[in-house]
């Protein structure tokens, strides 16, 4: 069984210092303390939850008829294991008619991941976080 459980103390920093220097955040150029920052400052409408040292989310709820990944990541040795999968199950609890979330063109990996979960590309959006790159809106609709 995975544990999720709320983002704290110094998890935010953690997690922003070994996401930057991985893709997509280190091609798009995330600033670590702007990316710390977002993982840690108030916001009644984002919630941000850990797998302790593998994996974080950050879901904004609510967004058009349901919640909306917008961070996933799980750490490169923890990749594998379910927890990518676990989490996104997580944030389809804060219920809605739909399940959002955005990902980088160039993410093969995260796109084939999103795929087998049942998400469907809706639209291109580029330079939504960096000129000259284009993210991909990614809906997975609930009956």
């Amino acid at each position: 069984m995975t544990t999720i459980r709320p983002l704290t103390g110094a998890e935010p920093d953690h997690f922003a210092a070994l996401l930057i220097g991985l893709d997509p955040w280190r091609r798009l150029g995330y600033n670590p303390l702007a990316l710390a920052d977002y993982l840690d400052r108030p916001d009644p409408t984002l919630t941000r939850m850990t797998v302790p040292g593998k994996g974080v989310i950050a879901v904004r709820s609510p967004w058009l008829r349901g919640p909306s990944i917008e961070l996933l990541a799980v750490l490169p040795d923890a990749q594998g294991q379910g927890i990518g999968r676990a989490l996104v199950e997580w944030a389809e609890t804060l219920g809605g008619a739909n399940l959002w979330a955005c990902v980088s063109d160039f993410n093969k990996a995260a796109r084939a991941f999103y795929a087998r979960l049942g998400f469907v590309e809706v639209a291109p959006l580029p330079g939504l976080v960096t000129a000259g790159e284009t993210e991909i809106l990614l809906r997975r609709a609930h009956p």
